[in-house]
């Protein structure tokens, strides 16, 4: 399906309630991660909402402009335009679906895309399922250099330490890309202005934060001074995945216990 977010035309896949499903009246928007992430996780969302719809759920997924389907090139992806392109789509699923309810699931910075989206939908979230979000814009810009450079290392082998000639021919503004996709100035800025306090408040009814590691992940949280709400629960993804990487490109990743934990939470909040 297209849709519109003013005159940027995106692509999406709409996922109607499967008919021998009972109807959830819920709706749940999944929101991409950047990048070569986002090829990573590709076969993780379209698994995902597949077992959402068949489980009775009405469901969203597509690609921001600049990225995947939709129209645009990768020079001009950026933060600020996908949360606005995530919020037509949000509008889109819920005109779309007439569900009362909605919830929305985001991967690496589709969770932190989908953190804004919440803050800003003119209705509160249910749930909001973020899976490893990026917390520190900074700190992520460096793990997609630290990436881009491992990756031309195993590409070159010896070559690549030995030639300077190489190295100014491959990445002439090393800043300026990550693992093959373009990264402006203005969307560099926009990445590194994420900070913790980004979970200070929480436009949902309950928040899960799945990472590697909880107790660290609520560590960090604390030494950075930001005030959880309630609504914020930490999970142990029980897995680690370098999601950066285009190494193995051609794996498939579908931790189905996060599905499962999804699916779990969705029908808990509609029985609460």
């Amino acid at each position: 399906m297209r849709l519109f977010n003013g005159n940027r035309e995106l692509v999406g896949l709409y996922l109607e309630p499967a008919e021998d499903a009972q109807p959830q009246q819920h709706a749940v928007l999944l929101c991409n991660p950047f990048g070569q992430e986002g090829i990573r996780a590709h076969r993780l969302y379209r698994v995902m909402g597949e077992r959402l719809a068949a489980a009775g759920y009405h469901v969203l997924r597509f690609d921001y402009y600049g990225s995947g389907d939709s129209a645009g090139s990768d020079e001009e992806w950026d933060v600020q335009g996908s949360i606005d392109d995530a919020l037509a789509a949000l509008a889109e699923l819920l005109r779309r679906s007439r569900a009362p309810r909605w919830s929305a699931v985001g991967l690496r910075l589709g969770g932190t895309i989908a953190l804004e989206v919440a803050r800003l939908a003119p209705t509160p979230a249910q749930l909001l399922m973020l899976i490893e979000p990026v917390l520190d814009g900074s700190a992520y810009l460096c793990s997609l250099a630290d990436s881009s450079l491992e990756s031309l290392h195993r590409g070159y082998g010896v070559r690549w330490p030995l030639s300077a000639r190489l190295r100014d021919t491959m990445l002439p503004t090393p800043e300026s890309e990550a693992l093959g996709f373009y990264l402006s100035p203005a969307t560099r800025s926009q990445i590194d202005a994420i900070t913790p306090a980004c979970l200070e408040t929480v436009p949902a009814s309950t928040l899960r934060l799945l990472s590697p590691d909880s107790q660290a992940t609520r560590q960090f949280l604390q030494h950075a001074g930001v005030t959880l709400p309630p609504a914020v629960e930490f999970v142990d993804s029980d897995a680690r995945i370098d999601w950066a990487t285009d190494s193995a490109a051609a794996t498939s990743i579908v931790p189905m216990h996060w599905i499962r934990d999804l699916l779990d939470h969705l029908a808990e909040g509609a029985h609460a």
